[in-house]
């Protein structure tokens, strides 16, 4: 550790170093001196298998936000003047540490306001960057369609043992095989362009300070070209429900109708001018088809032996999964109460 520290340009001599196990993905810990504090990560290549390209993306577009005047991850340079270190075959970047807190679900409809104004705000800022210089750093990662044809090849191969447990996720997952199709389609009609997009905007990607306002959005991995309303749909998938999807009482999890009218009304009043009208059409369906996304990358993972995200305990992607699922279905059965929230804030 000591090696890799060595090549970043850190102020101050080093005091501590501590890891911060709440990431599902990549190996981060804390580094901190006498005067500063850093966030340093190992990327995690079995997963982001084009480190250089997502690197290239979270320089260019944190960088153009910082012209902007917009609050975004800055990155600590290596001793070489890169924004990255490569050693013993890992790839590593480091950040400057932003005092604040996140949350793995919203427990105030403050926050979700706060949450959906800092989300339009990065697609109204980043609207302005030249799309075309961002990489596809990982291909086809909201392709619906694509992700389910996966899933299908996966239960050719899955082990018995754990398919018969879970009968009705995959039954009801592969009944939806329209839905998977809808915004895909779109985008190959160029119906809905592609955008700058975060591609994660999940609840713990976002910083809030000691009274809540939101700071900006952090885990910029994911950054490249896609579609907003996705973007839109995740935010809301891990703010506008009752629990985490950790809970495996289902009984306690439902979708939070007020939580969306305020996240809705607050999100288009920043970037709303900015959506064409199939977007606008298509933020509801878009919302229950990242339930339902998820839910099938939760489900490949448990049917896989849990490589991709990290459990604590062996059922927990499938409990994810299920969580997920049940609230893919709520969605389904509430589009039109949705619809006609979300018209009452459209221009």
């Amino acid at each position: 550790m000591k090696k890799v520290i060595d090549k970043f340009d850190f102020k101050g001599k080093i005091k501590s170093v501590k890891e911060n196990k709440t990431g599902l993905i990549n190996s981060t810990f804390i580094v901190s001196t006498c005067s500063f504090k850093y966030v340093l990560q190992k990327i995690n290549t079995s997963i982001f298998k084009k480190p250089i390209s997502l690197m290239e993306n979270i320089e260019l577009t944190a960088d153009f936000l910082k012209v902007l005047g917009q609050a975004s991850l800055e990155l600590v340079k290596s001793n070489d003047g890169d924004s990255f270190i490569e050693y013993n075959s890992g790839y590593w970047r480091a950040f400057k540490y932003i005092d604040s807190t996140t949350y793995f679900k919203a427990d105030s409809i403050f926050i979700v306001s706060e949450s959906a104004k800092c989300l339009g705000n990065f697609h109204l800022h980043l609207n302005q960057f030249p799309i075309e210089k961002l990489n596809i750093s990982i291909p086809n990662f909201h392709n619906t369609s694509l992700i389910l044809n996966d899933f299908k090849v996966m239960l050719e191969v899955a082990d018995n043992s754990v398919l018969t447990r879970c009968d009705s996720e995959i039954d009801y997952i592969l009944r939806r095989e329209d839905d998977c199709k809808i915004i895909q389609k779109l985008i190959s009609q160029n119906k809905i362009p592609l955008r700058v997009c975060h591609n994660d905007p999940k609840i713990s990607n976002f910083l809030f300070d000691n009274e809540n306002n939101a700071i900006c959005l952090i885990d910029l991995d994911t950054v490249m070209p896609g579609t907003v309303i996705f973007d839109i749909a995740d935010a809301i998938r891990t703010s506008c429900v009752s629990e985490s999807e950790e809970e495996s009482d289902l009984n306690k999890v439902f979708f939070k109708f007020d939580y969306f009218e305020e996240f809705i009304k607050s999100y288009l009043n920043k970037n709303g001018d900015n959506l064409n009208k199939y977007e606008l059409q298509n933020i509801v369906k878009s919302i229950e088809i990242i339930f339902l996304e998820q839910g099938i990358r939760f489900l490949s993972d448990y049917l896989s032996f849990n490589k991709y995200y990290e459990v604590t305990y062996p059922e927990q992607n499938l409990v994810r999964a299920k969580n997920q699922l049940h609230l893919a279905s709520q969605i389904e059965l509430n589009v039109l109460s949705l619809e006609n929230i979300l018209l009452k804030y459209i221009r």
